[in-house]
């Protein structure tokens, strides 16, 4: 018999990095909040999720609670604005105003609110995959986190 059939077989080393479970399904939800762009649904289904996720799980990690209870915040977040923006076109329709006026300040909003919504995902998805919680998740702009372009300051 030779000798190197006596060594225990070579296992792989568990992975240094390897997400935290529920890691990939939160980043699932990221996806499809901005998969509203396209499909306004996917968002929605996205809020159930994460509600349900929440209320019957309710995940062991501070750090994806976090990010679900931003989702959360940007979808109810949207939605308000959304009804305050059907709401204030709706009424600059009423007023004797000429008809593109509401249709500059309907689209000023959409765009507006679509960079909102875009950026608090992409701020989302960089510190879930960095693994850090939202600070102040119910927030309505950045939920309590700094921005930075560059890692130059450091």
């Amino acid at each position: 018999m030779h000798p190197s059939s006596l060594e225990p077989p070579q296992t792989e080393p568990a992975a240094v990095n390897a997400p935290p479970p529920g890691q990939r399904k939160v980043l699932l939800l990221y996806a499809l909040m901005l998969g509203s762009v396209m499909a306004v649904v996917t968002a929605p289904i996205s809020a159930l999720v994460a509600h349900l996720w929440l209320a019957v799980r309710r995940p062991a990690d501070a750090v994806l609670a976090s990010h679900l209870r931003f989702q959360l915040a940007t979808f109810w977040y949207g939605v308000l604005a959304g009804a305050l923006g059907l709401g204030l076109w709706g009424l600059i329709g009423r007023f004797d105003l000429p008809g593109l006026t509401g249709w500059a300040y309907g689209y000023l909003g959409f765009t507006l609110a679509l960079i909102w919504m875009v950026g608090r995902c992409a701020l989302g998805i960089r510190r879930l995959l960095h693994h850090q919680r939202i600070p102040r998740p119910l927030s309505p702009l950045l939920g309590g986190c700094r921005v930075r372009f560059s890692d130059s300051e450091r």
